[in-house]
Order: C-alpha cells, then sequence, then structure tokens
C-alpha cells in the first residue's frame, strides 16, 4: 500500500503514534503564543524544575523569549514557527511541549511543513488554542499528539505541580502501553492573577469534587477531535474537519465566551447528530452538579434526537490537574468511568 502524501488531509487515515518518551528524555519548550515564558517567568522555572524533578532534560527555542512589539505575543509567527519546525528536525529533542496557550497558536500554521515533522515523528504536547498545531499535525503529517498538561499553566504551579498532573502526563508520553484515564479526586477552578507575585506565590485550593457525570451511558469508541469551545468552530472551518463518528470533547476556558453561547454557535456551523460520544470537561466557575445540568438542558434542546454516550465533568478541562489525552487517536468511553486508549497496542 502506497503511503498518503503528507500534502493532502489525512482526515480519514490511521495517525502513527509517537515513539515513547520517558525520563531521562529531552523535552523542548516553545512559546507558539504568547509570551508568557518572559512574562510570568517565575512560572515557567517552576515548570521547568517539575519537569526536571521527573528526569526530563528541559531546552527552549530559539525565540522562545521573543516578545512582539505589542506585547501580545511571542514575537513574529515565522520564528514562532521556525522554533516549532527546528524542534522537530533536532535529531536531540525527543518532545517538543508549548510554553502556554492563548489566542495565536494559529498564526504559524501558513509557515509549517508537514514534510520534516511527518519525517521526524515525536510527541507535540499542547492545550486550549495550542489544538490548531495538533490538528495540523492530524491533518497534514498523519500524527497524534498530546494535549492536556504544559509548562507554564500546569507544570508551573505554585508549590509545585499536582502529583497527577505529572504522572498522567508521564504515562501519556509512554505511547507503548493503553493509556486508561479516570477521574482525579479533587480539583481547583481557583482563578488567580498569575501578574501578582503575591498571588501566584500561593497555592491553590483544591475545592471542586472530582468524578464525572454521565448523561447518558453507553460504550462507544471514536477518533478524540475537539478543544476549547469558543475556537472549535474555526478549527472545523479551518481543517474542513468532520466529528462524524468521532468522540467529540470540549471545555471552557477561563474568563472567556459565554459557554452555552459558544455551543449555540458550534451547533449553528457543525454538524454534531453523527458523533460516537461527546465529553464534556468541567466549568472553571460553575458547580458540578448545576454544570452538568445545564449541559443537559442546552443538549435537550439543541441536539434532542442524539442517542450516542455523554459524559460532563471530565478532566479534560481547565481545572487541574488535567489528563493527558492522545489528540486523534481513537479512545473507548465506558459508564465504569473510564477513556481508554489502546495507543501501543495500535500504533502504525
Amino acid at each position: 500500500m502506497s503511503a498518503t502524501p503528507i500534502d493532502q488531509p489525512l482526515a480519514h487515515a490511521p495517525l502513527r503514534v509517537p515513539p515513547p518518551v520517558g525520563p531521562g528524555a529531552h523535552i523542548r519548550v516553545i512559546s507558539p503564543t504568547g509570551p508568557s515564558v518572559v512574562d510570568l517567568a517565575d512560572r515557567a522555572r517552576r515548570g521547568e524544575g517539575a519537569l526536571a524533578s521527573a528526569g526530563f532534560t528541559v531546552s527552549y527555542g530559539k525565540y522562545a523569549r521573543d516578545i512582539s512589539a505589542d506585547g501580545t505575543r511571542a514575537g513574529d509567527p515565522r520564528k514562532r514557527a521556525a522554533d516549532f519546525m527546528e524542534a522537530f528536525e533536532d535529531p536531540s529533542v525527543d518532545a517538543v511541549m508549548a510554553a502556554d496557550a492563548g489566542a495565536y497558536s494559529r498564526e504559524l500554521l501558513d509557515f509549517l511543513d508537514p514534510g520534516p515533522i511527518a519525517a521526524n515523528p515525536k510527541p507535540f504536547i499542547g492545550f486550549c488554542d495550542n489544538v490548531f498545531l495538533h490538528q495540523f499535525l492530524a491533518t497534514h503529517a498523519g500524527l497524534s499528539s498530546l494535549y492536556g498538561c504544559i509548562l507554564v499553566p500546569h507544570l508551573g504551579e505554585a508549590g509545585g505541580a499536582f502529583p497527577e498532573t505529572l504522572e498522567c502526563l508521564i504515562r501519556a508520553l509512554d505511547s507503548t502501553r493503553p493509556l486508561v484515564c479516570e477521574p482525579v479526586p479533587t480539583r481547583t477552578g481557583e482563578w488567580i492573577n498569575w501578574y501578582l507575585p503575591q498571588a501566584d506565590s500561593r497555592r491553590r485550593h483544591r475545592g471542586v469534587r472530582g468524578g464525572w457525570s454521565w448523561l447518558a451511558e453507553g460504550t462507544c469508541t471514536g477518533r478524540l477531535l475537539g478543544g476549547e469551545i469558543s475556537v472549535v468552530p474555526e478549527l472545523v472551518e479551518r481543517f474542513d474537519l468532520s466529528l462524524t463518528s468521532s468522540v467529540f470533547f470540549w471545555h471552557k476556558a477561563f474568563k472567556g465566551a459565554e459557554a452555552e453561547t459558544a455551543f449555540r454557535n458550534l451547533c449553528e456551523s457543525t454538524d454534531l447528530t453523527g458523533l460516537a460520544g461527546m465529553v464534556v470537561g468541567a466549568h472553571p466557575e460553575i458547580p458540578p452538579p448545576e454544570w452538568a445540568a445545564r449541559v443537559s438542558d442546552l443538549l435537550d434542546e439543541l441536539l434532542p434526537d442524539i442517542h450516542y454516550p455523554v459524559v460532563v465533568n471530565s478532566d479534560i478541562s481547565h481545572l487541574s490537574p488535567p489528563l493527558t489525552v492522545p489528540y486523534g487517536e481513537e479512545v473507548t468511553l465506558d459508564p465504569t468511568g473510564r477513556m481508554v486508549f489502546e495507543r501501543g497496542t495500535n500504533q502504525h
């Protein structure tokens, strides 16, 4: 069988799972969006320390500390894209991690070349608006990636990264074994201003109970696709992405657009009736029981005839600790409260 050309969309082709990465490996940190490595230097140092304590070597992209003239971005998109490309092409680098997410990752897309990436497969770890890079890897390079824990927001937690954050990241990087994800016992949705040192020096309280809420039980299997709800419509349009037969995940960012409005906007532009299943992240500001009820009402109104499994309050969310999950790989949901990625038994 001939290989699928890398310059053609790979939406229906099996994704390659990058090689396993473990402690002792070299992780390259890049800044695909804002200048958090500079503006939030203490958090970046804590994140680097968390990776080092787990046995990883950390380096930064050449332009990771750049700042645009208006202060909103980590420099020019061509240079940010160059760091992304160089990290894949550097044989000493085993995995690539985003320093932060935000609003500008999509600016890199026009400057990326899938050829060298496909020739040098390795895990990319991103979150939130980094999903444009995740989907680029899936569509144009035929690679899965990891969505969840990144340097500044999660590994840079005051007092050290939450144990589950690192534990899940390490398990996700070992692509030779199935990845089983279960609910964390407690989590935090506490918002703090990271730019105020006195606030950022305090460890956040894990006052939100864990557990996932099943609105419609059942077992399903499909490719995991989705992202933060406000960016999904553009993601679908940019990549001509069909969500049919996928396990679609979505979650709400801190201080972002109102979730119900964003979901309505998505339903107006995207067919969600043919999903294999839906996974909705815990809301950072609404208690889990209330959020489950609100999502239930929303689905009853907008998707009254669906019959696939739906789970709400998952740990693919803006709460911490987050799950780190394989983006684009097949996942199985079952009402025992697990998400299972076969990974090592189904590598291509």
